[in-house]
């Protein structure tokens, strides 16, 4: 009887092995066939050949990871065939399905709009589940503006409840506008309110008026203003006005409000205003200098007081400027950059002890202020000039691990390695820009659809992440977009990751690093395509305000000189000529001054002239010394901006 019920256990564990073993075959074979399904079906979709594409994505199995994609897909050829019924269905089958990812919401969304169009009743409640459901999404905003016109579209027969109908459509259209005042539905929002027998408060009015500011509108968004009160939306009057080129009357509006309406106002308009006020002048001295004479009381006053202290020349009389104005606003906006110049200004001046307090304070108070990883570093050269060693090492650890590609990590890196060469590296490994993230949240969909090149499906499930359209963006050939989006969605992050992180790459792609490596000559590589990265990101095509052209944005008559000397005939609009010229021309600098690039970089934007006055007129021992006393804040900033891309190429490739 044991030997029986032995024998039973194995039958049973044989059993379930063959049917664990089939299970997965049938889910790797369903994945593969999947895979090269989709894959012809979107070939097939791209050619417009939406019935036969609809077939095509018909045949995707079932238990595919691609199977709810293949749904989405199908729904979308049935109502480019105008079969608006039929793609009801499929997304019908997305949302009622056991999916978490991201194309659930949007396939309801989608589905709601078309029953909305066929005219359906249920529409509405659909609209309704997806604000409740998906409240932040961008599906529920626009789900506002249908429910509004819904109630327009479908009026209640009894008069008495016409007048609640309309409140309720007034109450979702200005649900869509202030979530969305930029919006796809704004101004068709707005023109549905104008539509309907409601009374509009002063609220109402200047919430359409910066809907219609926001879309370009300015002259509809002026008539609205004029239906608020200056107490309340001087900003906005003002703002409005410099749009429209009323320098004269934004001004009035502005010198209004700054005398009477502060306290009534958002600090960033208030800031906004004061930016336009200035730009009004000849100078900007000018325009600050007027607006210190008014005096201001409260909001926007340390910001005037700031731009005053950013225009000054004079070390010392810099220093005591922004003393003054760190005293009266010790937690303000602009109080951490305030107390680094005072503390930069100690430590220039030499005296350790004074900077060291103040660094210390700085540290404890602003850990994570822009200008924290100065502070940190210039710490730690403060350490090392007291003799503290160890402590010096530990501060430009600290750089490089919590500000690890900033231009003072760099500079730590120079003084933790004592490397005298100043460029660290010399040349980079090429590696090719890849889909950011090797796995996501929603069952690698995403992932899938990226390598089967299905990029309009991932952008529209994943719009609201910056490195996936950075990465779509590059594979749709839009280099520059590509680059600057990841750029600024790195400096979005609360901590930077580690550089063989692939979101890197968007961000600091290798771009036409080989022409620029065979036009080198004698110069590092990796400098040159931070000069390129940094004056045309990528765009051959960028131009400048003055003049200047090309990837290197070079002038004219710097361009036809160079050119001219060595013997290049091709126009400035040629990639290779521009970066070759790019090259000699940052050659020729480096050789003037002492074959320094720090130097050779800060000529290729302030100019040689400059650079070698800057040898008398700067009293400085060593580079950091020379850096933070550059006189032209664009320089300064270039030359960081550029040596910060070189270190962080260097570290990523």
């Amino acid at each position: 009887m044991r030997r029986r019920k032995k024998i039973d256990l194995y039958i049973v564990i044989f059993l379930f092995i063959v049917a664990a073993g089939y299970f997965i075959y049938s889910n790797i074979s369903a994945d593969s066939k999947g895979y090269t399904g989709y894959a012809e079906a979107l070939k097939i979709y791209k050619t417009n050949d939406y019935e036969h594409a609809f077939v095509a994505f018909g045949k995707i199995p079932h238990n595919s990871n691609l199977k709810h994609a293949a749904l989405f897909r199908q729904a979308r050829c049935a109502t480019a065939l105008d079969k608006k019924a039929l793609a009801v269905k499929k997304y019908k089958k997305v949302v009622h399905s056991n999916s978490k990812t991201a194309i659930v919401p949007i396939s309801h969304y989608n589905m709601a709009v078309l029953l909305y169009e066929l005219k359906d009743r249920s529409a509405k409640k659909h609209f309704r589940q997806i604000i409740k459901k998906y409240p932040s999404s961008d599906y529920a905003i626009a789900s506002n503006y249908y429910l509004g016109m819904i109630e327009v579209q479908n009026p209640p027969k009894r008069a008495k409840k016409i007048k609640k109908s309309q409140e309720k459509a007034l109450l979702y259209f200005k649900e869509y506008i202030q979530k969305a005042p930029d919006g796809r539905f704004s101004v068709n929002s707005i023109n549905e309110i104008t539509k309907l027998d409601v009374n509009l408060t002063n609220y109402d009015n200047l919430l359409i008026a910066k809907s219609y500011y926001l879309n370009g509108e300015y002259e509809k968004a002026k008539d609205f203003l004029n239906k608020t009160t200056i107490s309340e939306s001087w900003t906005d009057f003002a703002k409005n006005e410099y749009k429209l080129g009323n320098k004269q009357k934004a001004n009035e509006y502005a010198e209004q409000g700054f005398k009477n309406f502060l306290n009534t106002a958002e600090p960033k308009d208030v800031y906004d205003v004061i930016d336009g006020y200035i730009s009004s002048f000849a100078t900007r001295k000018e325009g600050i200098q007027k607006l210190l004479s008014i005096n201001l009381k409260s909001t926007g006053a340390d910001y005037v007081a700031y731009l005053n202290c950013n225009e000054v020349v004079d070390q010392g009389v810099k220093e005591a400027c922004f003393r003054t104005l760190y005293e009266k606003y010790p937690n303000g906006q602009f109080s951490a950059d305030s107390l680094y110049n005072i503390f930069l200004s100690k430590y220039l001046q030499k005296k350790y002890y004074d900077a060291q307090r103040l660094g210390i304070l700085h540290t404890k108070k602003f850990p994570n202020a822009k200008s924290a990883p100065a502070v940190n570093y210039y710490m730690g050269r403060i350490a090392y000039k007291l003799k503290h060693y160890e402590n010096a090492n530990n501060y430009y650890k600290q750089v490089m691990h919590n500000f690890p590609d900033s231009y003072y990590a760099f500079r730590a890196s120079n003084n933790l390695y004592k490397d005298d060469g100043f460029l660290p590296f010399l040349e980079l490994m090429g590696k090719p820009v890849v889909f950011p993230y090797k796995k996501s949240l929603d069952n690698n969909l995403v992932v899938h659809l990226a390598i089967l090149k299905d990029y309009d499906l991932v952008e529209e499930l994943c719009k609201k992440d910056k490195f996936i359209q950075s990465w779509i963006a590059y594979e749709k050939g839009d280099y520059t977009v590509s680059a600057v989006m990841a750029r600024n969605a790195l400096e979005e992050l609360p901590s930077k990751p580690s550089f063989d992180d692939l979101r890197w790459r968007l961000a600091y792609p290798l771009h036409y690093y080989d022409i620029v490596d065979k036009a080198k000559g004698d110069n590092n590589p990796i400098v040159l395509q931070a000069i390129l990265k940094e004056e045309s990101h990528f765009n051959p095509k960028a131009k400048s305000l003055a003049g200047a052209t090309g990837l290197m944005q070079l002038m004219p008559l710097t361009y036809s000189e160079v050119a001219k000397k060595y013997g290049i005939s091709k126009p400035a609009d040629s990639i290779p000529a521009n970066i070759a010229v790019g090259s000699l021309y940052y050659s020729g600098l480096k050789k003037s001054l002492l074959g320094r690039d720090l130097y050779a970089i800060s000529a290729y934007n302030g100019g040689i002239g400059s650079v070698t006055g800057w040898f008398t007129k700067i009293n400085y021992n060593d580079t950091d010394e020379f850096v933070e006393q550059i006189p032209y804040p664009e320089t300064k900033n270039y030359v960081k901006k550029v040596l910060r891309t070189y270190w962080v190429y260097g570290n990523i490739y």
